[in-house]
């Protein structure tokens, strides 16, 4: 760490094992994992010189074009770069026993609605965990199993098997889509879009409501009606307002079938979670298909 500070590296105040810098047009990142490190950034040139150093500095191992990095694979397409976890996910279904299941076609079903209070005690806790532990780190490129796994995660205190069959039904849903993946394109221009939704005590445990406040605030900037009712807000807030007014920030109703943010709030039908699974970029790869250009990230290993 000392090493990247000197060589005017700034840590990230998102993640301890970030750093970045920066100097006119040259701009390299250093991912850190114990003695595992990802350099990537705009200028191949610059992170040969950067391994260089790094290379006098320590003992290391150039591992060459990234393709693989912590149970990540990650393939190099005409547009982008696709991320998956083929292997991991073979893995985990093979330690589960469920390798040679049937298919399902989403991660839970619309009647499913798990509780705390219904079905039997597990007799093997520890293997619950230890599974949905696993998904956890699946649903990095694997976002479209987010809610069904962040529900299943919310019992590992005290499952039952009715706990445990919708994690089969997770499982059986990966072993469906294994050639699976997160694909991120190219754009010369970053677009954000952000979705609210408002689910009013639906929770069946607890009553609890979820709603979005950040998108809820958008919205009620952008409508004059309201401003009366919220003239107690402090000033320094109103920048949203003035962003609204500057057309910086877009405001629009959204139906229900083109809420995308609805495959990671709830249950859908398959033909609502395939179309929104599609519209995340979650798609099939094939790798014979890959595109085979110049180096633009390094992987390195401490030795």
């Amino acid at each position: 760490m000392e090493f990247l500070i000197d060589a005017n590296f700034v840590a990230s105040k998102a993640d301890n094992s970030l750093f970045v810098h920066w100097s006119g047009s040259q701009l390299l990142y250093v991912l850190i994992y114990v003695d595992n490190i990802i350099i990537t950034g705009i200028d191949s040139q610059a992170i040969d010189c950067f391994v260089k150093k790094l290379d006098v500095q320590f003992s290391l191992k150039n591992l060459g074009r990234l393709s693989y990095f912590l149970s990540i694979e990650l393939n190099y397409t005409p547009h982008g770069i696709f991320l998956s976890q083929r292997k991991n996910i073979l893995d985990l279904l093979t330690r589960a026993s469920m390798d040679k299941s049937n298919a399902s076609p989403t991660p839970m079903t619309m009647t499913c609605h798990l509780t705390a209070t219904k079905g039997i005690p597990v007799k093997d806790a520890k293997m619950y965990r230890s599974i949905v532990g696993a998904l956890q780190y699946v649903v990095i490129t694997k976002p479209d199993i987010a809610f069904s796994v962040n529900k299943v995660c919310q019992f590992m205190y005290k499952p039952s098997d009715l706990h445990f069959k919708a994690v089969k039904r997770i499982l059986r849903y990966l072993k469906g889509t294994l050639g699976y993946g997160i694909q991120f394109n190219r754009r010369p221009k970053f677009l954000l879009k952000g979705f609210s939704d408002a689910s009013w005590g639906s929770n069946s445990g607890d009553r609890r409501s979820m709603s979005s406040s950040v998108l809820a605030a958008v919205a009620v900037a952008g409508n004059p009606v309201m401003h009366s009712k919220f003239k107690h807000v402090e000033l320094d807030l109103f920048f949203v307002r003035e962003k609204v007014s500057q057309d910086v920030f877009q405001v629009g109703h959204v139906p229900s079938h083109e809420q995308v943010a609805d495959v990671l709030t709830k249950p859908l039908s398959v033909g609502l979670f395939h179309k929104f699974r599609d519209q995340l970029r979650i798609i099939t790869h094939d790798v014979e298909n890959t595109e085979q250009g110049s180096s633009s990230t390094g992987n390195v290993r401490n030795e």
